[in-house]
């Protein structure tokens, strides 16, 4: 199943995005960085994929570091960075 990651420079950065969307009423999980990115503070926001071109909106307004396509299959992680 594909998802979109967010990740970010800080913890802090991470929380206070994670509480704008959850009042924003987006349906969203926080989830340890998967290993296969490298760059991170070790906390990602998982979402649908079809919230894709709403958070490369929101990324302009919120401290997001950079917005990731997620799928794993068999176990196996594939991460690909999304380009605005």
């Amino acid at each position: 199943m594909e998802k979109i990651l967010l990740t970010f420079t800080s913890v802090n950065f991470t929380m206070m995005t994670e509480s704008k969307l959850v009042s924003m009423g987006y349906d969203i999980k926080t989830i340890p960085t998967p290993r296969e990115i490298s760059e991170s503070c070790g906390l990602a926001i998982m979402l649908d994929p079809d919230k894709k071109d709403e958070m490369i909106a929101l990324k302009k307004e919120l401290p997001i570091s950079k917005i990731w396509s997620y799928l794993k299959v068999d176990g196996v992680i594939f991460v690909n960075e999304v380009k605005e």
